[in-house]
């Protein structure tokens, strides 16, 4: 299905950075650029807040790193083995 041109859009409305008198350029934007985007104190104070007022997690629920248990088990693979390859013990200095 075809989109059909309208050759008068619906009123175009102007950026929402305190200061810019430019016009969007979709109907869904709020700011006419990134830059202007970039700059709004509004928007950066309204981030800020967000950033703030994440979650955090306690160190009790935070994702636990326990290397014990795994250099245990690789010891256990690596019992028995010997540290040059036998083909390769010619080559060690």
């Amino acid at each position: 299905m075809a989109r059909s041109f309208d050759p008068h859009p619906a009123a175009l409305r102007v950026c929402a950075r305190a200061g810019c008198t430019a016009l969007v350029k979709k109907q869904t934007a709020k700011y006419c650029s990134v830059q202007c985007s970039s700059l709004d104190p509004d928007r950066r104070a309204r981030l800020r807040e967000r950033a703030r007022s994440g979650r955090l997690l306690p160190l009790a629920r935070q994702l636990r790193l326990d290397f014990e248990g795994e250099e245990m088990g690789l010891a256990l693979l690596d019992n028995g083995r010997e540290e040059i390859p036998l083909g390769l013990s010619r080559w060690a200095v």
